[in-house]
C-alpha cells in the first residue's frame, strides 16, 4: 500500500505481480487444495497477475484443479493467472479436470491490465528446470522461447501495449545466466522478465538486448519496485528506478 500511494502520488501507473510458487512452504499449504488460501492472499494484497510455480503442481493435477475451483468459488478478489507453455494431456481423468479448471478460473497465455491510459500485456512460462521439480505433474512443456515468439506475436497483432511483461518461472542467478537470460537473447519485444523459480536476487536489472531481467529473491523477503518508461531515440525500455524493500520487522503489522 505504501509503494502504490507513493507512485499515485508521483503520477506513477502501478501493477503488482508474482512470479509464482505462491504456494507452499507454510501450515497454509494444508488448505491448499481446498481453501486456496495462498491464491486470495495474495488477491487480498492487490496483485493484478500471478503465473503458476512447479510448486503450485505438488498435489499433482487433481491438487491445482482443486485448489483452482476453491479460489473461484470463494468470491474474494482473485489476480489473473497466466501460463503458456504448461499444458495437461487429456488421456487421464485428473488432466480433463485440470483443463475444466483452468478454463473455469480462467488461466490463460496472457492478460492485458489497462490502467490510467497505459496498456500492459504481460504473459507466463515454466522453464525446464521447474518442470524437472515438479516430476509428477503430468504436464507437457513447450520450449519456452518457443512459446514466448509465439505469445509475443500474438500480443502485438492483437493488444497494442504499451508494455509487454513475462512472469517466468524458469531463473536467473541473478549476475546474468540462466534460462532468463537465454530467453531474453531468443526472443525480441519482451520489455521485462520478472525471473521466479531459482531464489535469485539481482541487486540491478540485468539488461540483455532490449529485456531487463529483475528477480527481488526468496520466500517474500523482498517487495521488487521496479520503474521502466521508454527512451526517446529508439523507444528501448528504461530502468528509471529499481529498489528491493525489505519485508522485515520495520514494516508495521
Amino acid at each position: 500500500k505504501e509503494e502504490r500511494q507513493a507512485a499515485e502520488t508521483e503520477g506513477r501507473t502501478v501493477v503488482t505481480l508474482d512470479g509464482g510458487d505462491f504456494s507452499m512452504g507454510s501450515l497454509f499449504q494444508t488448505i491448499y487444495a481446498t481453501d486456496a488460501p495462498e491464491l486470495r492472499a495474495l488477491g487480498a494484497m492487490g496483485y493484478d497477475v500471478t503465473t503458476l510455480g512447479n510448486h503450485e503442481f505438488d498435489y499433482r493435477q487433481q491438487g491445482l484443479a482443486d485448489m483452482l475451483n476453491a479460489a473461484r468459488e470463494s468470491g474474494d478478489p482473485l489476480p489473473a493467472i497466466v501460463q503458456a507453455n504448461y499444458s495437461t494431456p487429456l488421456d487421464q481423468s485428473a488432466g480433463a479436470t485440470l483443463v475444466a479448471a483452468l478454463e473455469d478460473y480462467p488461466v490463460t497465455d496472457y492478460t492485458v491490465v489497462e490502467r490510467d491510459g497505459l496498456r500492459v500485456a504481460i504473459f507466463g512460462v515454466l522453464g525446464e528446470d521447474a518442470d524437472d521439480c515438479a516430476p509428477m505433474s503430468g504436464m507437457e512443456l513447450e520450449p519456452i522461447a518457443d512459446a514466448a515468439k509465439r505469445v509475443v506475436a500474438e500480443i502485438k497483432e492483437k493488444e497494442d501495449p504499451d508494455y509487454i511483461i513475462c512472469l517466468s518461472h524458469s531463473g536467473t542467478d541473478g549476475t546474468g545466466k540462466g534460462e532468463d537470460y537465454e530467453l531474453a537473447k531468443a526472443v525480441d519485444g519482451i520489455d521485462v522478465i520478472l525471473s521466479g523459480h531459482t531464489h535469485a536476487t539481482t541487486p540491478e536489472p540485468i539488461r540483455v538486448n532490449d529485456t531487463l531481467i529483475v528477480s527481488c529473491g526468496e520466500y517474500t523477503q523482498n517487495l521488487g519496485v521496479l520503474t521502466i518508461g521508454r527512451s526517446g531515440s529508439d523507444g528501448a525500455v528504461t530502468c528509471e528506478e529499481y529498489r528491493l524493500v525489505p519485508v522485515d520487522e520495520t514494516v508495521p503489522d
